[in-house]
């Protein structure tokens, strides 16, 4: 783990979900490599979406097709049959990362508690309602209509503001380096999970201000600086 300069005291986190919260990435090669496949496509290894995903279903389909692009006029129709096969099935092998149920338990009612995902609203908020049926998140949000994706800030900053939580005082945790650049723009605690799907390097090379090898890990530095509320 790489030390913070200053010691901030800590009165919020909001957490990244997929490859932070949860490892989700079989659900989401199924449902991107059935649609592909559906569509006369080759599928992509497990593997290969440890660096595509982090931007939303959408571009993940543009990723995932690029060697044989969908035209403009179907490309909208395909994103609709993966939005469809995904949400029919979003929680199959999707499962909480080992200590993460633990950490959340640890503290939930204590600080105010927050997910902000790239993935969509819905998705993200049957996700987290599955996965962790008793913590009270405070707020929840995945890709809304009108509203930017991650590294902009504004939804971050829009959520904090809502919690009257200073954002310095504020942990946020993620696995990419989109993560590490929301966190900075936020002007929040960049803190990174490497058990996720990017790895160490690119956190550290992303800017964060600490690096977790896990959940507890992540946990114990919290509880040097926790404040509660």
């Amino acid at each position: 783990m790489e030390r913070i300069k200053t010691t901030p005291e800590i009165g919020a986190v909001v957490f990244d979900l997929d490859g932070t919260l949860v490892d989700s990435l079989a659900d989401i090669a199924q449902a991107v490599n059935s649609t592909l496949v559906a569509h006369g496509r080759e599928p992509h290894p497990l593997k290969s979406f440890k660096v595509m995903v982090g931007w939303g279903l959408r571009q993940l389909l543009q990723t995932a097709s690029a060697a044989r692009p969908f035209s403009d006029s179907e490309f909208e129709g395909v994103f609709q049959e993966l939005l469809n096969a995904y949400r029919a099935k979003p929680v199959v092998h999707t499962r909480a990362y080992d200590g993460m149920t633990a950490l959340l338990e640890t503290l939930n009612g204590r600080i105010p508690l927050g997910v902000l995902s790239n993935k969509d609203d819905g998705m993200t908020r049957t996700i987290v309602k599955t996965v962790f049926p008793h913590i009270e998140f405070k707020t929840v949000f995945g890709s809304r209509p009108g509203k930017p994706h991650k590294p902009d800030p504004q939804v971050l900053r829009e959520m904090l503001s809502g919690w009257e939580v200073d954002p310095a005082s504020c942990a946020y945790l993620g696995d990419s380096d989109v993560d590490m650049q929301t966190a900075q723009r936020g002007q929040t605690v960049a803190c990174g999970a490497a058990w996720g799907f990017r790895g160490e390097t690119e956190l550290r090379q992303a800017g964060a201000a600490a690096v977790f090898s896990s959940p507890s890990a992540f946990g114990t530095w919290l509880e040097q600086r926790l404040v509660e509320r």
